[in-house]
């Protein structure tokens, strides 16, 4: 079986400017938002608005993997666009050759940045050769909801500091 692709659409009243940045350019924000599920995330090569980077992602004890490592492979910061490789830890390995996920952050509303954001989120699960990828997944199933997770926790967040990001 080929790539199996999931895409979620979030709505949010933040900026989409703000969101970007908090989202995919910033690494200290996410493991203070979620300190169960992320110890740190730090960039091995490169930073976060170059293409080519390695970023590895430590998962707090109680995940069921350590680590994961990804390569940033676009990065486009002024249309919101954030693309990146899942290559080594996690799910790799078990089912699962590498991951690619697409992050797109659009103002909501005609013309306007200030009315919110809709954030388009796009993974393709890619199996190892002849393994399958279920809609049934569990794996796919938490990334989903973690992924969700992340995005309304770093909602939240922007919501109650109106300065932060800006």
């Amino acid at each position: 079986m080929g790539v199996k692709t999931y895409t979620q659409e979030i709505e949010s009243p933040v900026a989409p400017g703000r969101m970007f940045k908090a989202l995919c350019l910033d690494i200290d924000l996410v493991p203070k938002l979620m300190p169960e599920s992320f110890r740190t995330i730090e960039f091995l090569q490169g930073d976060p608005t170059s293409a080519r980077s390695i970023r590895q992602l430590n998962y707090a004890q109680g995940i069921p993997f350590e680590y994961v490592r990804q390569r940033i492979d676009e990065v486009d910061v002024n249309n919101f666009y954030y693309k990146y490789t899942t290559f080594e830890g996690g799910l790799l390995g078990k089912g699962y050759e590498s991951v690619v996920a697409e992050t797109k952050v659009d103002a909501k509303g005609a013309f306007s940045v200030s009315s919110g954001t809709v954030l388009k989120f796009n993974m393709h699960f890619h199996p190892l050769p002849g393994t399958e990828v279920s809609d049934g997944d569990a794996i796919v199933k938490m990334t989903q909801q973690k992924s969700r997770m992340l995005f309304k926790a770093v909602e939240e967040y922007l919501l109650a500091n109106p300065e932060a990001f800006s």
